[in-house]
């Protein structure tokens, strides 16, 4: 019998593709999109402890959230957490210009929480190292997609298919690292 576990998220690529990695697992992945404040802090860990709390006293079940963050290299801890502002403030070109003659090494951070009723989040978190692309690709899907390549890539993320994209992923290493885990704790 597949155990059952909500993911509180409103975006529905990312709830796919966490189900589909935890499916393998027996796990049955479902999404909550119940309204949750989405409090700023300095880092996803943060985020994520401050989300799963506040979405496991009005689910009252077992569940898992998630925050992502972009950081540069030459911008200590920015944009992190509030990567999603930035981008909506400046856009690509807005963000080429902040790195125009800088270091252009950066990575992605996601934390994944888990919590039950009664007990604190536990984290879990997977990171993905690249740099930042001197221009904007061709293909354009996701926020940072179309900047980032990782490291030992010559392509954005953007140009990546799917399967080649999840090879780098910093979500599904972080579910992996929840998997471990969780598989050890027999839940």
């Amino acid at each position: 019998m597949a155990k059952r576990l909500f993911f509180v998220t409103t975006n529905d690529h990312k709830f796919e593709e966490v189900r589909l990695m935890l499916e393998k697992h027996d796990i049955e992945l479902l999404q909550s999109k119940i309204p949750i404040v989405e409090k700023k802090y300095d880092s996803e860990k943060e985020v994520s402890i401050s989300k799963a709390l506040a979405a496991v006293k009005q689910l009252n079940a077992p569940l898992i959230v998630e925050d992502t963050g972009i950081y540069f290299e030459e911008y200590n801890n920015f944009p992190g957490p509030n990567a999603h502002v930035v981008f909506s403030g400046i856009g690509f070109e807005g963000i080429l210009r902040l790195l125009e003659n800088k270091k252009r090494g950066a990575f992605f951070r996601t934390t994944i929480a888990y919590c039950k009723p009664g007990q604190m989040p536990v984290t879990f978190t997977g990171v993905c190292k690249g740099e930042i692309a001197e221009q904007v690709s061709d293909v354009i899907n996701f926020d940072y997609d179309a900047l980032f390549i990782p490291e030992g890539e010559t392509r954005t993320f953007s140009e990546m298919s799917k399967q080649e994209k999840e090879q780098y992923s910093h979500r599904k290493k972080a579910v992996e690292e929840f998997l471990r885990w969780y598989n050890e704790q027999k839940l």
